[in-house]
């Protein structure tokens, strides 16, 4: 015991002995305590470093960007094709997430999944791939592509964008993975790109097929105009191109 060799006598001296004894007492339990609680608050502090860094290790120094899962879709052997808007090689491009843009980085789009890859080295100097999650994914740019993250009412979904508004065409990409059509063939194959046409007016977005539909949707008061554009520009739908579809959204939105 702490008191164990302190004499106890009825004189001043003794009892302020005491005192100093008890002081001294309560002074080192303090001074324990306050070490018990600066060592578990460091302990706490190193272990929130740890995991930082480690998010740090995993993610990249953005999380924003680097947030989601590795890629880990892998094809059987044999497969004819591949799952991408062209092909399996990464391309410079820019995202927009939460209002942040970023820009020069290594993109690709799995149409068939549905996902928008992001390609980086990680820590070890290796190549990773991890798919942009899509619960902040404004936009996107693939390439001379542009891209937005839109809900129309069925789910979330990326589509191409043509046109500089207030009207715009919407193109959204996909494939098909079928067995091949040679008798006794057990491989699958990818069918080609697969696009569906849409307009978008406000905050519609209206399927078409080709030029009547089209016409339908946009053209009210203006609808001999329109056609006189398509006949002059010797337009078709099927197989028009980017920049002639581009061209004809913006001749429409002039109406507007």
């Amino acid at each position: 015991m702490f008191f164990a060799n302190i004499p106890f006598h009825n004189n001043a001296l003794s009892l302020t002995r005491l005192f100093i004894c008890l002081k001294i007492y309560r002074m080192k339990s303090a001074f324990r305590s306050l070490s018990v609680i600066i060592l578990f608050l460091s302990s706490v502090n190193l272990k929130s470093q740890d995991c930082a860094n480690e998010m740090d290790r995993v993610y990249g120094l953005d999380p924003l960007l680097y947030n989601g899962k590795l890629y880990s879709y892998f094809l059987p052997s044999g497969t004819g094709g591949n799952q991408f808007l062209s092909s399996g090689e990464f391309i410079k491009g820019d995202v927009v997430i939460r209002g942040v843009r970023y820009t020069d980085i290594s993109l690709n789009y799995d149409i068939y999944n549905q996902q928008l890859l992001l390609q980086y080295v990680n820590e070890t100097g290796a190549l990773s791939i991890v798919e942009v999650s899509m619960a902040w994914l404004e936009s996107f740019r693939l390439g001379d592509l542009e891209f937005r993250c839109l809900n129309p009412g069925n789910g979330q979904r990326f589509y191409q964008v043509l046109g500089d508004g207030p009207l715009f065409i919407l193109y959204h990409w996909n494939k098909d993975l079928k067995l091949g059509a040679t008798y006794g063939n057990k491989n699958f194959i990818f069918t080609p790109a697969i696009k569906f046409k849409y307009v978008l007016t406000g905050e519609n977005i209206r399927s078409f097929r080709g030029k009547r539909s089209l016409i339908s949707i946009t053209g009210q008061g203006h609808k001999q105009e329109i056609k006189n554009y398509i006949h002059v520009n010797r337009i078709k739908m099927k197989d028009a191109s980017d920049e002639t579809m581009t061209g004809l959204i913006n001749y429409i939105s002039n109406f507007k």
